[in-house]
């Protein structure tokens, strides 16, 4: 499921990053730099701890005290 789930997270921000290129190129610089921002802010979460856009909330549902891994 971690696989899916990252190949899903990478196809995401890839798509994101290009479709914010794109608006760039056609002249739409406000959604195309949100877009942008958007993308590259994903991209920096998932390469410095690998999380992003899918999180895993299973541990955070438990009862009892939370930890931090």
């Amino acid at each position: 499921m971690k696989t899916a789930r990252r190949t899903a997270r990478d196809l995401v921000i890839w798509v994101v990053v290009t479709a914010g290129i794109v608006a760039l190129v056609l002249g739409q610089t406000i959604i195309g730099l949100i877009l942008l921002a958007f993308g590259l802010w994903q991209l920096a979460l998932a390469l410095s701890r690998g999380g992003g856009l899918f999180v895993d909330q299973r541990a955070a549902d438990r009862p009892g005290k939370p930890t931090v891994s």
